[in-house]
């Protein structure tokens, strides 16, 4: 058995081989790698930079692709069919949120096109109708002072099937199809000038049918102000520029410079050539990499006499649409970064030798009673006594912060249990809030379950058995013999504590109309207005209602959002697909409350609503469990109960994803009517 030495002994010898090799090998990489150590500093210092620049650039243009995406899946639902003032209100809100999206547009292959801006003073919204109105179109504006929109007509020939956002998304569209779940073909236009804002931006436009067989185009218009806001403001040594550019080498993200400190100045500079800017610099870095490209490698070049080194790195904005963010750095200053960090780490490495050498017996000494404590109480705490500990008496600043860090990880494990166990608490409250039992009816059977992706999550449902009717003077809620039965699945957006509030909110309400008597149709007009005032920006609850009536073997059935719900005919052995009868509750405020005709609920019949987080299950490829395998699933499993339909949904889901994390709440509401 090896002998064992003391930890003072230990330090000792580990300290002075550890001193001697470091300082050797920093005094040899000091001395005789500094050409390759000015590489390395050049490209840290670009990497860096251009990496932050390029994220900044994503997120510059990521609220552009959001906001088409969100308007393809409304255009795709029916919501951008409305009148001009229906969809200023709907659409107000969406451009209010992104301040450098200075337009939103909406056409069609039939000529028409809505175009919504927005300005610090107020906005406006145009519609031309080339079929209905040809030579025409009709603006409504408004301000700050006057929110009451003002109608206006005006001649323009203007047809917006031969703009280039227009024409581009249906090209793109038509070269890249794309299957369920892939990126939307986006097309982005090459900077240029608005003409209604006067200043320098980028077209984003996606092309999509929904459902009508006319093609529709929807754009967003991004100014690029706020890029330069951002170049401007970075710093690469005293003379390091950075600055974003076209393939065609026009600047759309200006350098810092004095000249550019005014919004004016940058808005007068932006799309113009480096040689037109006074740039000659970046002039010349472009001339090389155009000779001979070099992306995404450090490069040197000459420019008025010196050395500079530079990296040109390519933002796929899209496929066939790439920006350059280009870095230069005079040498010198690189030389001079270099320099310095020679002298200080000779300097460093002889003091630290000499001192450590003298002073290794006494760092021994000075650390082994510390460290042997603080091993102590890391025991103490692996076995889960979080106990404060006796104060660790120590000069050695070293020492002390690790006793600091030791007693922060204390403390932060007895929060995180405590934290742990507030949520077990939310989600023992919220399991509460599901019904214990689902009511039965004669001739039904009900089933639901809904899985939260974190402690608590957003998603919840509820049946309500009731006896009686509010003109008979009596309603009873039961879970026995009900005769009809109020439904619900609500899906909030996110998920955790907030959402989980948020539908626990609507399944309170639910209950309390329901006592009061509230007719379906009511009740989620109530709902609506209701989360209209309570939810802030941003956040709305897709919700289907349902009410089953058993005498009747009706059902009717109320959607906000909440789509496809799924139908099955058992006499023809055929699932429909239904869509939303209206937007999300809490999107706006006059929502259209229409009910669909009831449902006659035949034997063998199904009526089944599922969550997003069901149908965009993925495996760990990304692919999406999708509503075709739900379908599969459910024929295969017509015969059985709900209960027991929703078990083999459950175990399905779990096996196409293979242990993948869920990314969103999984709920499901099942009703069927029994076999003759």
């Amino acid at each position: 058995m090896a002998r064992s030495i003391s930890i003072r002994q230990s330090l000792l010898r580990s300290l002075a081989l550890v001193i001697l090799l470091l300082s050797g090998a920093l005094l040899a990489a000091t001395f005789l790698a500094a050409r390759r150590t000015i590489s390395l500093v050049s490209r840290s210092v670009m990497t860096q930079t251009l990496e932050a620049t390029a994220v900044r650039l994503d997120g510059f243009f990521e609220p552009g692709r959001r906001v088409l995406l969100t308007l393809q899946g409304w255009g795709e639902a029916g919501l951008l069919d409305g009148e001009q003032a229906e969809l200023d209100r709907l659409l107000l809100p969406l451009l209010a949120q992104h301040p450098h999206i200075s337009a939103l547009m909406v056409a069609d292959a039939r000529g028409r096109e809505y175009r919504l801006t927005q300005d610090g003073a107020g906005g406006s919204s145009r519609q031309v109708r080339r079929d209905e109105w040809p030579g025409r179109a009709r603006w409504l504006e408004w301000t700050g002072d006057a929110p009451e929109p003002v109608e206006t007509w005006a001649e323009i020939d203007y047809d917006p099937r031969t703009r280039p956002w227009y024409r581009g998304a249906v090209a793109r569209r038509g070269a890249s199809p794309t299957a369920p779940g892939s990126e939307a073909p986006f097309h982005w236009t090459e900077p240029y000038v608005f003409f209604t804002a006067q200043e320098p931006g980028i077209t984003a436009s996606l092309s999509f049918d929904s459902g009508d067989g006319v093609e529709r185009v929807i754009g967003v218009d991004i100014l690029l102000r706020e890029l330069s806001e951002f170049t401007t403001g970075l710093h690469v040594g005293e003379h390091g520029v950075v600055l974003v550019l076209t393939p065609d080498r026009a600047v759309i993200g200006l350098p810092r410079d004095e000249r550019y400190t005014s919004a004016e100045n940058r808005k007068a500079a932006l799309l113009k050539r480096p040689a037109e800017l006074g740039l000659p610099v970046i002039a010349d870095a472009v001339e090389v990499v155009g000779a001979d490209p070099r992306l995404g490698e450090p490069f040197r070049f000459p420019s008025g006499g010196e050395p500079w080194w530079g990296e040109l790195r390519d933002f796929a904005l899209a496929p066939d649409h790439p920006l350059w963010i280009a870095v230069v750095v005079p040498q010198d200053e690189l030389l001079g970064q270099v320099g310095q960090f020679r002298v200080w780490i000779a300097v460093a490495t002889l003091a630290v030798l000499a001192v450590a050498l003298l002073q290794a017996h006494t760092v021994a000494r000075r650390f082994s009673g510390p460290i042997e404590a603080l091993v102590q109480q890391s025991d103490r705490i692996a076995v889960g006594d979080l106990g404060a500990a006796e104060p660790l008496e120590s000069r050695t600043t070293e020492v002390r912060r690790l006793a600091d860090a030791q007693e922060r990880m204390r403390v932060a494990l007895r929060t995180l249990l405590k934290l742990e166990r507030d949520l077990q608490i939310a989600r023992s409250i919220q399991q509460q809030t599901f019904p214990e039992q689902l009511p039965t009816l004669r001739g039904f059977e009900i089933a639901a379950f809904s899985q939260p992706a974190e402690e608590t999550g957003g998603d919840s449902y509820d049946a309500i058995g009731l006896r009686g009717r509010r003109s008979e003077g009596r309603i009873v809620i039961t879970i026995q013999e009900a005769e009809r039965a109020v439904l619900l699945m609500a899906d909030a957006t996110g998920h955790g504590i907030g959402p989980a509030l948020s539908v626990a909110q609507i399944r309170a309400m639910l209950r309390m109309a329901v006592r009061s008597g509230e007719e379906l149709s009511a009740i989620a007009r109530h709902l609506n207005e209701q989360l209209c005032d309570d939810l802030p920006p941003g956040r709305f609850i897709t919700a289907w209602l349902g009410e089953l009536d058993a005498a009747a073997c009706r059902l009717t059935s109320f959607s906000a959002g909440q789509a496809p719900l799924l139908r099955y005919d058992a006499e023809r052995d055929h699932y429909d697909l239904l869509d939303a009868d209206a937007p999300p509750f809490g999107v706006v405020a006059e929502l259209d409350v229409s009910l669909s005709d009831p449902i006659l609920m035949k034997p063998g019949d199904l009526f089944a609503v599922f969550s997003d987080g069901i149908l965009e299950a993925a495996d760990p490829a990304g692919e999406q469990f999708g509503t075709d395998r739900v379908i599969e699933l459910l024929r295969a499993q017509r015969r059985e109960s709900p209960e027991r339909m929703l078990a083999a949904l459950r175990q399905a889901v779990d096996a196409f994803t293979r242990g993948t994390a869920p990314g969103d709440d999984r709920t499901a509401v099942l009703v069927k009517r029994s076999e003759a």
